[in-house]
């Protein structure tokens, strides 16, 4: 059996490359997606130079699209597996409240930091970690060690 922390030569060299290129697809996407959403919010369009101003219509349609992917990828699934969808899980209606916040919560931040840049959004939206990490450590006791 392979222990996951330990030297198993090309194996670990193979898992920490594959790690590395899901890190670097990830962060490319939502890289390229800010660049993107960047350009579409703060450039002038057309010849009387207005902005584009349906951004919020643009996250819903990104958010219907991740629904229907996922809505397929859950059928793919439960098939290969050989079950019915009914026996997997949670039934498919208990996923709506968290899709919802899911689709109004970013459609009402892109209204909300409309007039400020993108790169000081992503600057905002990565604080968010502190107060979880300081509620983890304070009321769960987690102990949070730099590596």
């Amino acid at each position: 059996m392979e222990a996951h922390g330990g030297g198993g030569g090309s194996g670990s060299l193979r898992r920490v490359l594959v790690l590395a290129f899901c890190v670097a697809g990830i962060w490319s996407a939502y890289i390229y997606q800010g660049v993107l959403q960047e350009t579409l919010s703060t450039k002038r369009f057309g010849s009387d130079g207005k902005r584009f101003e349906q951004l919020a219509f643009l996250n819903l349609a990104q958010n219907v699209v991740c629904l229907i992917w996922s809505y397929m990828m859950i059928k793919i699934w439960s098939t290969r597996s050989g079950s019915s969808s009914s026996s997997m899980g949670a039934p498919w209606w208990t996923y709506w409240s968290p899709g919802i916040t899911n689709t109004i919560g970013p459609a009402l931040g892109i209204e909300a930091l409309k007039y400020i840049s993108y790169p000081a959004q992503v600057l905002a939206k990565s604080s968010k970690m502190i107060p979880v990490m300081l509620m983890g450590s304070l009321v769960y006791g987690i102990k949070i060690h730099p590596s």
